[in-house]
């Protein structure tokens, strides 16, 4: 018996690919829409099915239409024929008529003449059902499934024979729908966001207003039947704890149908192989495959690991060929051709086959085409769904590695374009390094290269050039030295010659000069004696005569020296006061010209900081290096004006943090599973958690060895914690509805608050600590009095709210409901209710801001958006994400807003200055649920899904993260590191004091 119920019990879970026809007794949660698809399409004759990726679409026409219509199809009338448009859409159109016709045969007319022929006759459906198919009262359902490949194929390397194949393929369709008395019936399968490409087809999207089904986002009921009926059906049992806790793990993302399916059919594998016939399916399974969040992950990671070290590094090529990064940054799928991949991918046909089949077996299914098609030139090869690329941690490493190379390349085919038109030099040191470090790592093609720019050549010899330049540069810098050295050595030598005889010409010219100035002096003594022999009375005579005209002189030029004087004393008192002005003017534009020069100074030292602080990133293997380059980038960047927390200096800084340590950035490890609230002491840097693993647990962020008190520990999840002002107590929410409150001194006895009959969401006291505030999944919001122990439902009947904030002071309560939209209003006078809603979209997070009347909302297309209370305007919004919005915090000491999200990111905004880059950190394992930062402001704390790694504290900003990086250094700059980073026109300075360093070193001459 035991091992005829181990035989019964296969795995009813298909994975990540759809549902197919004949397991349509596993299908289950869209009863409903089957039965809506069904009626439209008997009244229409056509229905385009239509939703997001991931949503269910395949799976609910393969085993939920066709098999409903063939169980109501007593006489057998209905005959059913699918296609994929593929890359030859009018191909593929001709096969699948031939399959139904002539019974897995192919037409003997070549394919060449089967096409021309679907071309030439736009009546070539309802002629071949006429002639071909159709016996009287026979009915037949033309299912075209992603009918997007239409599109998308055309913008890829995917590309059709001819450009209008598609015209002509939706054509024969709405041509055979609208034929009078045509017994032909069509489903066409598509994508929500490529409804907009089809209005080229001006009949087809006319059907396609006319009847259409909108695949709608499955209910919690529904989700629960997915999980909890296939294994019903295969003979298993599932323990409800386990359910809920899935549900609860699912979140708000579009597409988590297929991963649901497979973390489903991986539980259920490793129930089965681990003795679970005993059993039903519980919490370990389910944990050991990696939950929601890992099962993608792990599984892929298995199927990588059976590689050859060979196979590996094909399998890296492969999937970076397949995917990319679009231009939100989001991850984008790449179909290439069979034969595309093996040029780009550079292996052996039958390698690349050994790797896609690992990823394409039955139990897998991470690669399409599906196990069993065989593999051809023209086969399309694909991801199976987008959400491999957002759960595969190894792939999004990938990813991001393929956009550095492809960001590298496109700047090097630029530049080379810009060289040609003479707009440019070659490239210099660091740049020519950095890119020359590219070539060697990435070893790009030609092939690889074309997909992003067809100037492959140009930007490789430009490359090829400038390194020949450099090398050539270095050669005759070397050169030319060696000869300035030579020639120095022969002038000193001549120099030496001539400054010999110099000396000797000087001595003799000295012995001349003396010889004439002895006979000089004997001249005018003889001289002197014959003046004296004149008579006596003749000196007497010219004496008088000279005294009294010299006396007429002097009274004539006294008089006119006191006239002079007293002009010159006036145009020099005018001059003066000229000099002055002049001097001061001239000491005004001095200074306006220094103060220019010092204001773009200022700016290129501002700029460089930022680029040191890049390039620190490209070195990770030479530790010194980094930890000056970030730091010396810092040093440059503030000196001179910068913006405080710029992000570029941030990261820079945190990179090294992360490497070597820094008492404002820890990781703290206690909790096995994800994080769910966090909540910090008022005024003290130590904080409480509560996880799933069921335990709330108590930190400190002063000490640097990790300190922990595990505060409770049970079996139940607490969703939400808060802590009182007077830091007494300590609420927690419970999954099961109850509000634990806990006390922090010895004094007290804890108790629990009971009022609500499903899980509590959110938990809030009063600024004095008199109220706490609750809201839960059953809807109502509750006013508990804590000296009374009694609660008041302070719900607004505008819909169930499930969660809150408060404004404070205590006037305002802002309430999201279940349909992801923000109710706000007075608790007290239930009054100045509003709204805050968009069409087509949802809030997820909300949070007011401290001691204003400011809400800021989130939502889960990633968008985040600040509203006046008080004025009930949106004051300013922006794109933040590209996922939803899981939380928002304020810190009000540094002027920052966090945002924490499903993409994987926790953002830290500048809140005066959107327009500011944000620091993002994406070093986070999962996604992230839940952040609050210190009191103090200077660390931010962040809870993620992930089972490790999922507790960290990062400092707010790069002053905190600057302080210890000259304690992991051992030495400065060297000169040549200097000039080649920073530059030759900026004097050398030591960026670390000496007696910082862990080792003493010599100075730096």
């Amino acid at each position: 018996m035991a091992a005829e119920a181990k035989k019964d019990k296969f795995n009813p879970f298909p994975g990540l690919r759809p549902f197919l026809r004949e397991e349509s007794g596993l299908f289950f949660g869209r009863e409903n829409e089957t039965r809506e698809v069904i009626r439209k399409l008997l009244e229409n004759q056509f229905i385009a099915v239509i939703g997001t990726s991931g949503s269910g679409k395949s799976s609910l026409v393969n085993s939920g239409v066709i098999p409903e219509l063939l169980k109501n199809d007593t006489d057998n009338s209905w005959k059913i024929i699918s296609l994929h448009p593929g890359s030859n859409p009018l191909k593929s159109l001709a096969d699948a008529f031939a399959r139904s016709i002539l019974g897995n045969q192919s037409f003997r007319e070549s394919d060449d003449s089967v096409i021309s022929h679907l071309k030439e006759n736009p009546d070539w459906i309802s002629s071949s059902l006429k002639n071909l198919l159709l016996s009287p009262g026979e009915k037949v359902l033309l299912v075209v499934d992603q009918f997007e490949e239409l599109f998308r194929n055309s913008t890829d390397d995917v590309r059709y024979n001819n450009p209008e194949d598609s015209s002509k393929f939706a054509g024969l369709l709405e041509n055979a729908v609208r034929q009078k008395g045509s017994d032909l019936y069509v489903i066409i399968i598509v994508r929500s966001d490529f409804v907009g490409e089809c209005a080229g087809f001006h009949g087809l999207i006319e059907m396609m207003n006319n009847s259409n089904f909108l695949v709608p986002r499955m209910t919690w009921e529904n989700y629960k039947s997915v999980i909890e009926n296939p294994v019903k059906a295969a003979g298993a049992t599932i323990d409800p704890k386990l359910v809920v806790t899935i549900l609860n793990d699912l979140g708000d993302q579009p597409d988590q149908l297929p991963v649901l399916q497979h973390l489903m059919m991986r539980t259920f594998t490793f129930w089965q192989e681990h003795g679970g016939e005993t059993r039903p399916i519980d919490i370990t399974d389910y944990n050991a495959v990696g939950t929601i969040t890992g099962a993608i992950s792990r599984h892929a990671d298995e199927a990588y690991n059976e590689l050859s070290e060979e196979g590996k590094d094909i399998c890296r090529r492969l999937f970076k060929a397949i995917t990319g990064k679009g231009s939100d940054n989001r991850g984008i799928r790449h179909p290439l051709t069979f034969g595309a991949l093996k040029t780009v991918v550079q292996c052996s046909e039958q390698d690349l086959r050994d790797v896609i089949e690992k990823f394409r077996i039955p139990a897998r299914s991470f690669i399409i085409p599906r196990y069993g098609v065989p593999l051809r030139d023209n086969s399309v090869i694909d991801l199976s769904h987008e959400s491999i690329m957002r759960l595969w941690g190894r792939l999004k490493e990938w990813i991001d590695d393929e956009a550095a190379s492809v960001r590298m390349y496109r700047r090097l085919s630029e530049a080379s374009a810009m060289y040609q038109q003479g707009e440019t030099t070659l490239l210099k040191n660091p740049d020519l390094q950095l890119a020359i470090n590219w070539r060697e790592k990435q070893k790009p093609t030609v092939k690889w290269a074309e997909r992003y720019d067809p100037a492959f050549e140009r930007a490789m010899v430009y490359l090829r050039t400038s390194e020949k330049a450099w090398i050539e540069e270095e050669e005759n810098k070397s050169t030319q030295q060696k000869k300035k050295i030579r020639a120095g050595r022969v002038i000193a030598s001549i120099l030496g010659i001539v400054a010999i005889l110099f000396l000797g010409l000087m001595l003799v010219a000295f012995i001349q000069k003396n010889v004439s100035e002895k006979n000089r002096i004997d001249a005018l003594k003889q001289k002197a004696a014959a003046v004296e022999y004149a008579t006596a009375s003749e000196r007497v005579a010219i004496v008088s005569r000279m005294q009294l005209a010299s006396a007429d002189s002097a009274i004539m030029s006294a008089k006119q020296g006191e006239a002079e004087a007293l002009k010159q004393k006036t145009v020099s008192d005018n001059r003066r006061l000229i000099a002055e002005r002049k001097s001061i003017n001239a000491e005004i534009a001095v200074k306006a010209a220094i103060d220019e020069k010092e204001a773009l100074t200022g700016k290129r030292m501002v700029s460089l900081g930022k680029s040191l602080a890049l390039k620190s990133l490209l070195v990770p293997e030479q530790k010194d290096l980094q930890a000056l380059l970030a730091y010396q980038g810092y040093l440059f960047h503030n000196r001179n004006g910068g913006e405080r927390n710029d992000a570029d200096i941030y990261q820079g800084l945190y990179n090294i943090t992360k490497a070597y340590g820094n008492q404002n950035y820890r990781n703290f490890t206690g909790h096995t599973d994800e994080i769910k609230s966090i909540a910090f002491i008022p005024g003290q840097r130590e904080f409480f958690t509560a996880g799933a693993d069921g335990k709330i647990i108590k930190w400190g962020l002063d000490k640097r060895n990790q300190s922990l008190q595990v505060i409770y520990s049970g079996s139940e999840i607490i969703n939400v914690l808060a802590v009182s002002p007077d830091e007494k107590w300590l609420a927690s929410g419970t999954q099961n509805a109850g509000i634990r409150m806990i006390p922090l001194s010895g004094n007290e006895i804890g108790y629990e608050l009971k009022g609500h009959s499903g899980p509590v969401r959110s938990l809030i006291f009063s600024y004095d600590g008199r109220y706490l505030y609750s809201a839960s999944l059953d809807g109502k919001v509750l006013k508990w009095d804590l000296s009374t122990k009694t609660s008041t439902d302070i719900s607004t009947g505008l819909g169930e709210v499930t969660s809150i904030d408060l404004s404070s002071d205590n006037k305002y309560i802002a309430g999201l409901n279940n349909d992801g939209k923000v109710i706000v209003w007075d608790p007290e006078k239930n009054s100045d209710n509003f709204r805050i809603e968009a069409a087509g979209k949802r809030i997820k997070a909300i949070r007011f801001k401290p001691d204003e009347d400011i809400l800021a909302v989130g939502y889960t297309d990633g968008y985040f958006e600040l509203w006046d209370i008080k004025s009930k305007s949106k004051i300013s919004g922006m794109k933040a994400h590209t996922a939803d919005v899981n939380d928002i915090r304020f810190n009000s000491k540094f002027s920052q807003i966090a945002t924490a999200s499903n993409d994987g990111s926790l953002k830290l905004w500048n809140s005066k200055d959107f327009t500011t880059l944000p620091i993002s950190l994406e070093d986070n394992e999962g996604i992230v649920i839940t952040i609050e930062f210190s009191p103090d402001g200077q660390v931010i704390v962040s809870g993620t899904s992930g089972k490790s790694g999922n507790l960290k504290g990062r400092a707010t900003n790069t002053d905190l993260l600057a302080q210890d990086v000259c304690s992991a250094v051992t030495r400065n700059f060297s000169l040549e590191e200097w000039i080649a980073y920073v530059g030759k026109d900026i004097a050398f300075e030591e960026t670390c004091p000496a007696k910082e360093y862990k080792i003493k070193v010599k100075e730096i001459k």
